[in-house]
């Protein structure tokens, strides 16, 4: 390529956005009083990006897909790499304003191979945002998060991280908010708002968005709400139309969780203004949830039915928005007593609820596992480094003092040795506490409501029109055990709380000869004990289905609480028929409920020196022996 192309290229890329014509009559007399073809389609390459920044994608994939024939066509070699590179990385943007990610992935990655058999490196950033962007968009958090880190270590390792880490630290930020794991997304975002005063407008308003987001599914609504504002004070007089009422919905959102209905009803509607005139159907949908919701607010089922009547057909709504119409249908149906109707919607949100946790959480867990591999072989190949610079060192000082060399060389590698080796182990054990967590939260996913699906049923099936109000305390029950799942420990109050609930729904089923002790003892401070999530329930439900429920005659149930050396004892004693037949099971019952639960201990034992005790005993209550079951809390104890 001749100084004078290579020049002609340069200009038009440095006019291509501030005067767009002239780039486009620049080329385009270029490529007349050329003869050379290699030239001709660089330059063509280079006349197809005038088209897209116009927003004409199909000239722009006309012009690309012309280069890439030509390309496929001559003798590989480098310049006809990077023309391939060029070409595939164009084409694979048009996909991506299609919002057809699987093609734009295709495309971007052969963008990303091609370039990679030059040899160069100063491209691989810029691609590997583009194909970790797309696999983001497809839900591949794992592969999303390889392409960001990968983007991040070859914009360090060429010296231009301050160019490219905004957009690689946001991308970062939002994918751990995908992911839940907040700690980590507000990192990546505090790290990229470092450079936000030098970014254009478009970039500073997806950062406010992205920021925003992550803020309110963290539950701080009114942080969430200042940058969705400051997203909007920067596109008053220019920008997107599109954006700012992407702003204006979510600010409605936050209004409506606020429970400041005028105002959101102000910013819903004048985002439903700008989506009916583009037929944005996901976003109205999405808006007619929320004014079902604030007609429910304000109890007036009947408006609320008109914004949920209709189903979703050819239409790809994202899962929460799904769940979030499902639970106002719910309650919809409750508020008019069609509880049936209401249980179904309530089922197939549960099911849903759990498919994304256990997605989420498996994703998580291949993250976390990616992360430690890729930051293994970083540490490997410093380690590699540092050993073949301190070879060098040691062979040009072997003339002057050899052995004073040699034990200060073999000091500084062993201090370096030891201290990876112990970023390494802290490495570890941080990502076995996450992994831990998260294999704990899919297994409490699978049994925590398992009670109260079996009251729930119970009360439909004898439901006369007379208990309305106990299949809402049950509805509300089931939520909070929900809640509860997710958390590794709760405090003693909680789930004593959690426990009397149960009781109080079970009690008409035990008969007027039902008798409880329930004896605390006002020593033991509830609210600063933790325990794990159910370690009260499951035994206690076991003892009232498996001994006393069939158990003719009075029944007996005491709970104790009481100070106990350095920890908490906790006793749930029945006058059952003895702790062998509960062990044994019945043919009612699958004993999911005390696996689980002796799993749970033995994770969190692992790493405690003083044990959770967990025992089940023949209680002496009466003559044929019921069952104790004692649980002994230590204090200090650590949940990872």
């Amino acid at each position: 390529m001749d100084v004078t192309m290579e020049s002609i290229i340069t200009e038009a890329m440095d006019s291509l956005y501030c005067n767009n014509a002239y780039s486009r009559s620049l080329l385009r007399d270029a490529m007349n009083n050329t003869n050379d073809s290699l030239d001709y389609y660089k330059a063509l390459q280079t006349y197809s990006l005038t088209y897209f920044v116009n927003d004409q994608i199909d000239s722009t994939r006309h012009f690309a897909e012309k280069v890439v024939a030509y390309a496929n066509k001559q003798v590989p070699n480098i310049k006809i790499y990077q023309l391939l590179t060029s070409s595939y990385n164009t084409i694979g943007n048009c996909f991506a304003l299609y919002r057809d990610q699987d093609s734009a992935l295709t495309y971007f990655t052969n963008a990303l191979n091609y370039y990679e058999l030059t040899g160069k490196r100063e491209k691989i950033p810029d691609l590997s945002i583009n194909i970790a962007d797309m696999h983001m968009r497809n839900g591949d958090f794992v592969n999303s998060a390889f392409y960001y880190r990968k983007a991040l270590s070859v914009a360090d390792s060429i010296g231009v991280a301050d160019q490219l880490g905004f957009p690689i630290y946001t991308g970062l930020g939002q994918l751990y908010m995908e992911l839940r794991d907040f700690e980590l997304s507000d990192y990546y975002f505090c790290l990229a708002e470092q450079d936000f005063e030098g970014r254009t407008l478009n970039e500073k308003f997806f950062y406010c968005n992205c920021r925003g987001n992550c803020y309110f599914f963290a539950g701080e609504l009114q942080e969430s709400l200042s940058w969705y504002k400051k997203g909007i004070t920067l596109l008053s007089g220019e920008g997107s139309i599109l954006s700012l009422n992407i702003a204006n919905a979510n600010i409605g959102e936050i209004f409506f969780h606020l429970n400041q209905p005028d105002s959101a009803y102000h910013y819903l509607n004048e985002a439903e203004k700008y989506f009916s005139a583009i037929n944005e159907q996901p976003l109205l949908y999405h808006i007619n949830t929320l004014k079902a919701g604030l007609a429910l607010q304000a109890d007036n089922p009947q408006h609320a039915r008109h914004y949920l009547e209709g189903k979703v057909t050819n239409l790809t709504i994202e899962p929460t928005f799904l769940i979030l119409r499902n639970k106002y249908i719910e309650q919809y149906h409750a508020r008019t007593g069609n509880f049936k109707e209401a249980y179904a919607c309530l089922q197939e949100n549960l099911v849903m609820e759990d498919s994304i946790r256990s997605e989420r959480a498996k994703m998580r867990v291949a993250e976390i596992d990616m992360r430690y591999r890729q930051d293994t072989t970083l540490v490997k190949r410093e380690m590699l480094i540092m050993g073949q610079a301190s070879d060098i060192r040691s062979l040009r000082m072997r003339n002057y003092i050899f052995v004073m060399a040699f034990l200060l060389i073999s000091a500084i590698m062993a201090s370096v040795y030891i201290a990876m080796k112990r970023q390494k182990e802290l490495q570890r054990l941080s990502f076995h506490d996450q992994i831990t967590k998260l294999r704990l939260s899919n297994i409490r996913n699978r049994i925590s409501p398992h009670f109260m699906f079996n009251v729930l049923n119970r009360e439909i099936s004898s439901d006369n029109g007379s208990h309305p109000a106990n299949l809402m305390k049950l509805v509300l029950l089931l939520r909070r055990s929900l809640e509860m799942t997710d958390q590794a420990q709760v405090t003693l109050t909680q789930e004593l709380e959690f426990v009397e609930a149960y009781i109080n729904l079970e009690r008409e089923s035990l008969g007027p000869d039902f008798k409880l002790d329930w004896n605390i003892d006002p020593h033991v401070d509830t609210e600063m004990v933790s325990l794990p999530s159910m370690i009260i329930q499951i035994p206690l439900e076991n003892a009232i289905k498996h001994a006393l429920r069939p158990l003719a005659g009075e029944k007996k149930l005491e709970l104790q609480v009481r100070k106990e050396g350095e920890g908490t004892r906790i006793e749930i004693i029945d006058n059952g028929t003895g702790y062998q037949e509960l062990l044994m099971g019945s043919s009612t019952g699958t004993g999911t409920g005390l696996k689980v639960l002796y799993q749970t201990i033995d994770l969190f034992n692992r790493e405690n020196s003083e044990k959770i005790q967990f025992n089940i005993l023949r209680s002496g209550m009466e003559e044929q022996g019921g069952t104790r079951v004692t649980i002994f809390i230590p204090d200090n104890y650590k949940y990872w």
